[in-house]
């Protein structure tokens, strides 16, 4: 699964370096102990592996962000309203609008529930 983690990342134009595999490693595990505790699953479905991969994707470009190492992305906010009159700007991130970045990672963290659902086993 490194190898689809490494693919998703360079699919959005981040190259994740040599040093950071042993990370990458660490988040898959993460990913997948997160996905079987949410499911209820004893063992990971085949199904729910691309689920593995955009989690762990997500949790290393919001740790990159983190530590200032995600340049790679356009960090502006974006805006939702100008005015020329005295100069009035209204950013997007006011209306609940992060920054695009944040908005892919959250994308990625986050499966839809539905598709969770469809795995969710009740453990007693």
């Amino acid at each position: 699964m490194l190898k689809r983690v490494k693919a998703r990342l360079e699919g959005l134009g981040l190259s994740p370096p040599a040093e950071d595999e042993a990370l990458l490693k660490t988040l898959l595990t993460g990913a997948k102990r997160w996905i079987l505790a949410e499911t209820g699953q004893g063992e990971l479905p085949k199904e729910l592996r691309a689920v593995v991969v955009d989690r762990a994707a997500g949790e290393y470009l919001d740790f990159r962000k983190t530590i200032g190492r995600l340049s790679e992305f356009d960090q502006e906010y974006a805006v939702r309203q100008m005015s020329q009159g005295d100069t009035s700007v209204t950013y997007a991130v006011e209306f609940g609008q992060g920054l695009p970045v944040d908005v892919l990672i959250e994308s990625l963290r986050t499966p839809p529930e539905a598709l969770l659902a469809r795995w969710r086993r009740l453990r007693w």
